[in-house]
């Protein structure tokens, strides 16, 4: 009744259509209260629901989805509140059978993982860690270029959000009071990382797995973790990573942003893996452009030049130091500007 309501709901009212007394409803909006939700009373006018409260769970998630209209897209919820990575959560089920666009998501991911075999630490309810699993009728190739569209999705649904007003935090953060608006754009690091403006500071980032039977994509797993209301790092993290809060004093609930991440990816799903459509969007989100960089490959062996393109297969191109052009398909990539570069030594 109160989501319904976006003024004051009087409590005799509320009485009335729940057939309850003005004592119970008061019970009740302690308790709304006690669970995180924000609501606001006043004297002849009654209840407002401010904000609603950060609550994962598989109810919440899939009202959510069916608030945004994604729940035809959506064809499976699988919610844990702890969970070893929201990856493997999806490889599991995929091997039973699990259906195309078939989601999953954990309240707290112990044993995230990132690129090249990297532990993705995440703060237990604060951040947002999710996984879809896709079944799309597509060759190796053709799916190449989905890490790029993936941090596409996620980098603009997060700038879609951050340009709404703002709503009231839980608890404010030391420093930012007054900020209404948030200054905070995100960008994208390629391949994989969605990195603050402001910072430099990586706050998400993206891994996919492919699995590949008889030449044809058997399934393509895309993980997404997103730091969103973490207010502090372990010490070997503080000059890296950041959070969405800690950057804009933007408080953002996570069912918000997945809904909005996953509403980029139904309206554009069809783009995929027609890198064309959509690669001039990607440059123009990609903070790696127009920068020094350093690449770092397997062997260990260093790279140093000036990113000027991201080519037709999403590969990276820079200019090196004897001003030759080169593609770079892989490696380290950090970029002059943004936490991690290591300048190229005298």
């Amino acid at each position: 009744l109160l989501r319904q309501h976006k003024d004051y709901f009087s409590g005799e009212e509320i009485s009335a259509l729940l057939g309850v007394s003005r004592t119970s409803v008061w019970k009740m909006i302690n308790q709304l209260r006690q669970d995180g939700h924000l609501i606001e009373a006043m004297t002849n006018r009654g209840y407002q629901l401010v904000r609603e409260a950060d609550l994962l769970s598989q109810r919440a998630v899939v009202e959510a989805l069916q608030g945004h209209n994604l729940e035809q897209w959506i064809s499976q919820v699988n919610y844990q509140p702890t969970a070893d990575s929201t990856n493997l959560m999806a490889r599991r089920a995929a091997d039973n059978g699990a259906p195309d666009r078939s989601l999953f998501i954990a309240g707290h991911q112990q044993s995230g993982r990132g690129r090249r075999g990297r532990t993705w630490i995440s703060e237990p309810e604060q951040n947002l860690t999710f996984s879809l699993l896709l079944r799309p009728a597509a060759r190796p190739h053709e799916l190449a270029p989905a890490t790029l569209f993936a941090g596409l999705c996620s980098a603009i649904a997060l700038n879609e959000l951050l340009e709404t007003p703002c709503m009231p935090q839980p608890h404010p953060v030391p420093g930012t009071a007054g900020h209404q608006t948030s200054p905070l754009a995100i960008g994208i690091k390629w391949p994989n990382d969605l990195v603050s403006v402001c910072s430099g500071k990586k706050v998400g980032g993206i891994l996919t797995e492919m699995i590949v039977e008889e030449n044809l994509v058997d399934r393509l797993i895309i993980g997404i973790g997103i730091n969103l209301n973490s207010r502090a790092f372990p010490p070997e993290l503080q000059a890296s990573a950041t959070s969405v809060l800690l950057e804009s004093a933007r408080w953002l609930r996570r069912v918000d942003v997945l809904c909005q991440v996953i509403s980029q990816f139904a309206r554009r799903y069809h783009e995929m893996t027609d890198l064309h459509s959509w690669l001039g969007q990607y440059r123009q989100n990609c903070l790696t452009l127009g920068r020094q960089v350093r690449i770092v490959a397997a062997n260990g062996q260093e790279q140093f030049g000036k990113a000027i393109d991201i080519d037709t297969e999403g590969e990276l191109v820079i200019i090196d130091a004897a001003g030759q052009p080169k593609t770079v398909r892989s490696g380290d990539v950090s970029v002059r500007g943004l936490i991690g570069y290591a300048p190229t030594p005298s």
